[in-house]
This record gives structure tokens, C-alpha cells and sequence, in this order.
């Protein structure tokens, strides 16, 4: 897990945002299986604390009555007073559609270990969000503007830089009947690869107002 920073950047915000959406999917993946999973009606009668947590115990007759709708006979009751996890699993196997006791044991310290790893998430997301509302909101840039300039590039083309606000953040080169469109914080080079190229002037803007709008942000 990421610890907190004192100075974050983009970078560490991009990790946080890309950590929180793993976890997004994990927890609803456990959200998705221990919903639906029939055994977790019996979650109860594990063990919270001790040596043994995590596991199946003995059942008390109120928890026996109350998940099996029947009263326990005293021959069914050992010497604390319990009914045995094994007497009460082997009926409510069938009922629950498990093979044997044994299965359906499993499967309930299974769900239970999971319902635990899901509230492990919940909180850790929960934290990671904490973290990530404390940190600086990326700036995007003010809403781009095109102005034709006269450049030597190749001889005489017509150019038309890209503005936003007092930034420069790129170009569109046109050479009729094409027109590249560059993005550059530092000044034209169309030695790069240009991000996107039209037959049309309109249809060039279209593409810078796409393609350099989201990817041009300061702070």
C-alpha cells in the first residue's frame, strides 16, 4: 500500500488512482461471491477469537434451533452442552445442497475468510481515498485557441499554433491538402510523429481539441 507523501505529484496520484481501481474490482468480486455463496447464512458459529479463529464451532441450542428450525434432544448435546458442529453440518449439508459435512465446513470457514478480506479492502480503500482527496487536483489548461502564423519550414507553410491561454501546446502544419497536427510545449518540430493529420483545417482542429486538450494539463 502506498504510505502518505508529503509533497505528492501526478505520478504518485496516477499510482493511487490506479491502486483504488484494483481494489474496486476485488471488492466487488468478494462482494459478488460472498453474496451469493450459500454458506454464508452460517458464518456465525465460526470462531471469532482465539487459537481456533476462523474456524467451525460447536453450536449453542438457540444457534442450532435457529439454523436448522428444530430443537436439539438432549442426546444430541455433549458435555458442554453443545451440539456438535459435526451433527448439525451433516443435516444442513443436504439442505444447503453440500455433499457431506465436511464440504460445507469448508465452505463456511472459506466465506468467512473472505468476509473478512472484503472488510480488509473496504477499509484500505477507504484510506486510500482519505489520502487521495488531500492531494492537489491536476489544472487542466484553459480551452485551446488557434492562430495562423507564417513559418519556414520546408519552405513557406501556413502554420496555426495552438494556444491555450498563454501556453503554446502545439501546432497544426498545413501542407494542402493535409494538415498535421504536432503537439510541443517547446516549439515546432516535425521530426516527431505528428498525433493526428486531416484533410480539412476544421478537421485538424477537431483533433487537437481531442487529442491535445486531454493530454496537456499543468500542476
Amino acid at each position: 500500500m502506498l504510505e502518505p507523501r508529503a509533497n505528492p505529484t501526478n505520478n504518485d496520484r496516477r499510482e493511487l488512482e490506479y491502486e483504488l481501481a484494483e481494489l474496486d474490482a476485488k471488492v466487488e468480486g468478494l462482494k459478488e461471491y460472498t453474496s451469493t455463496e450459500r454458506a454464508r447464512k452460517l458464518v456465525a458459529i465460526i470462531r471469532r477469537t482465539g487459537a481456533y479463529k476462523g474456524e467451525i464451532v460447536d453450536l449453542t441450542p438457540r444457534q442450532y434451533r435457529n439454523l436448522t428450525g428444530k430443537i436439539a434432544s438432549k442426546a444430541s448435546l455433549n458435555i458442554k452442552g453443545k451440539i456438535p458442529w459435526e451433527y448439525a453440518l451433516d443435516e444442513l449439508a443436504e439442505d444447503l445442497g453440500y455433499r457431506s459435512e465436511e464440504v460445507l465446513k469448508h465452505a463456511v470457514e472459506d466465506v468467512g475468510k473472505r468476509l473478512r478480506e472484503l472488510e480488509q479492502l473496504r477499509a484500505r480503500r477507504d484510506r486510500l481515498l482519505g489520502e487521495l482527496k488531500k492531494m492537489p487536483t491536476k489544472k487542466r489548461l484553459p480551452a485551446l485557441a488557434f492562430k495562423k502564423k507564417r513559418l519556414q519550414v520546408n519552405g513557406r507553410a501556413n502554420a496555426y499554433e495552438i494556444r491555450s491561454g498563454r501556453f503554446l501546446v502545439g501546432y497544426i502544419l498545413a501542407f494542402p491538402p493535409t494538415y498535421g497536427v504536432y503537439r510541443s510545449l517547446n516549439g515546432l518540430d516535425i521530426r516527431e510523429r505528428p498525433i493526428g493529420g486531416a484533410t480539412s483545417l476544421e478537421k485538424a482542429k477537431d483533433i487537437a481539441r481531442r487529442k491535445i486538450k486531454r493530454l496537456t494539463r499543468i500542476g
